[in-house]
């Protein structure tokens, strides 16, 4: 069967779609690990926005997910680094697409001398508007987590180990 350039253009515009949610998301944790809220709440669509993870409380709109950033990580002293990996994009439409990404989350609390070590899925719906991309939906599920209170000789304490914890980030 041969290949048409309709067939092409085609491919090559879905290619270009996924590439762009792929650098969405990577934006969205660049961001929340830099501390750019305002660029965080870009990540997503104005309005009609979920953010529903384990251990935060669930958001119906991207103001109160800004609202839980900065009560548990939007402050000086928190430091994070997250990692997105083994991404799954599906495009279910022609502004619609489904992507699954495991993703491994590091963060160090100075003032409140806690360390985070959690890794865990993203199940993101993203829709396309005005030519660009946005989380629509954001559902994160962790699948391991470690909390360690650090002492002030520098000794560690275990707070947390192993099993998801629905109340560590609930504030």
């Amino acid at each position: 069967m041969a290949t048409t350039l309709a067939d092409l253009e085609a491919r090559l515009t879905a290619m270009e779609h996924i590439a762009a949610i792929k650098e969405l998301q990577s934006r969205y944790w660049h961001n929340v690990d830099r501390q750019k809220l305002d660029d965080v709440r870009n990540c997503f669509v104005e309005i009609g926005a979920v953010i529903d993870m384990q251990g935060v409380p669930p958001c119906n709109d991207r103001e109160d997910f800004i609202k839980v950033l900065k009560a548990n990580g939007g402050k000086p002293g928190f430091h994070s680094l997250h990692t997105g990996n083994n991404p799954f994009i599906t495009l279910t439409g022609p502004d619609t697409a489904y992507g699954v990404w495991d993703a491994f989350f590091i963060g160090i609390d100075v003032g409140d001398r806690l360390t985070y070590q959690l890794s865990g899925e993203y199940k993101n719906n993203y829709v396309l508007k005005d030519d660009r991309w946005y989380i629509q939906t954001q559902r994160f599920l962790q699948t391991s987590l470690l909390v360690q209170s650090i002492a002030e000789d520098g000794s560690p304490k275990v707070v947390t180990f192993g099993l998801p914890d629905d109340s560590v980030f609930d504030k």
